[in-house]
């Protein structure tokens, strides 16, 4: 791809992204995204598939954000549980703020398709919780974390529990707040995967 053609793609990018957290997937024309990105209408098809393609590009790219803001606080704490905590402290910081995150989690209707919200929630599932694992994976192997516990199992689960606590959040049902919850998660599930230093 040449890097006139690369640069046009990032803008369409660039453009549905700022489009879609305003008005949502339904709501987000093909012609204002490109009008946005300074292209002709048809350019969209040269770059993507469908406005379903361009959405999914897009929340990809809001997902590898926080990932790569979570890796960064990650690699600043030197243990497996810190560096849990501070996945979940970035989680709190983007799932508030970041339509593009939250709106599929939520399957807003009005916002997106359910066919859009679904395979964005598997993108968003799939990458974080390879995340998980390989920190688990690194604590079994630095000996924070137990062995015994299955790292990629034990992702999932901590990721859906996750996953349905800032669910609750985003709907208005959680009876605290979003923080205070998914702390207390990370405590209580962190506990019982940590290495008793008191049994040794």
């Amino acid at each position: 791809m040449s890097t006139a053609a690369v640069a046009a793609r990032q803008r369409l990018l660039d453009a549905a992204s700022v489009r879609f957290r305003r008005f949502g997937f339904r709501h987000a024309s093909v012609e204002s995204i490109t009008d946005a990105a300074g292209t002709a209408k048809g350019s969209l098809y040269l770059h993507y598939s469908s406005k379903e393609d361009l959405y999914l590009d897009a929340v990809r790219q809001a997902v590898e954000g926080f990932l790569a803001e979570a890796t960064i606080a990650m690699e600043a704490v030197d243990s497996a549980p810190a560096r849990m905590r501070a996945l979940v402290e970035v989680a709190i910081e983007h799932y508030q703020d970041d339509e593009l995150l939250s709106a599929p989690l939520l399957g807003d209707r009005d916002l997106v398709t359910p066919g859009a919200a679904a395979l964005a929630r598997e993108l968003q599932r799939r990458r974080i919780t390879e995340l998980i694992e390989s920190t688990l994976s690194e604590g079994q192997r630095d000996g924070s974390i137990r062995v015994e516990i299955d790292a990629a199992t034990t992702a999932v689960v901590l990721f859906e529990s996750g996953w349905a606590i800032v669910g609750s959040h985003l709907t208005g049902e959680l009876p605290l707040p979003l923080g205070d919850a998914l702390t207390a998660l990370n405590v209580l599930v962190g506990r019982g995967t940590l290495v008793d230093r008191s049994m040794a």
